[in-house]
Parts: C-alpha cells; sequence; structure tokens
C-alpha cells in the first residue's frame, strides 16, 4: 500500500511539472500587443526593433490593471 501510494504521488508532481512548463511558454506574436487583447499576467514576444541586436521586446500585461509592460530579454 505504501509503495502505490508513492508511485501516485511521483506521478502526480511528474505530471504537475509537465504543466508548469507549457504554462510558462511565452509565444512570440506578428503584431504589437495591445492591453485589451492580452489576459491578466500574459507575456508575448514582439520585435519592436527598439531593443539592441539579439534582444526582442517582453510585453507582459500587468495583473489588475489595464497596463502593459515592456522590457528586452534575449531571445
Amino acid at each position: 500500500m505504501r509503495s502505490l501510494l508513492l508511485s501516485l504521488s511521483c506521478a502526480c508532481l511528474l505530471s504537475l511539472a509537465g504543466a508548469s512548463t507549457s504554462f510558462a511558454a511565452i509565444k512570440t506574436v506578428t503584431a504589437k500587443p495591445t492591453v485589451d487583447a492580452m489576459a491578466p499576467g500574459e507575456s508575448v514576444l514582439f520585435d519592436d526593433k527598439k531593443c539592441p541586436a539579439g534582444m526582442i521586446a517582453k510585453f507582459t500585461k500587468a495583473q489588475k490593471r489595464p497596463q502593459m509592460n515592456r522590457k528586452c530579454v534575449h531571445q
């Protein structure tokens, strides 16, 4: 019984680990993101040509405010 519970616990943890990496994926978009088009806390990458070479702009919508943050990140 103990080994069954242990193996079920491991299976649950592994499935959660796989799910968390899929939620962490940030997509690259071809049109400049708008506040209305994004969900709270969502992040997308968009090349707005304002970042240094080898970097891309990351836009993140705020959780509780209708505003968006922008910062340059490595590709």
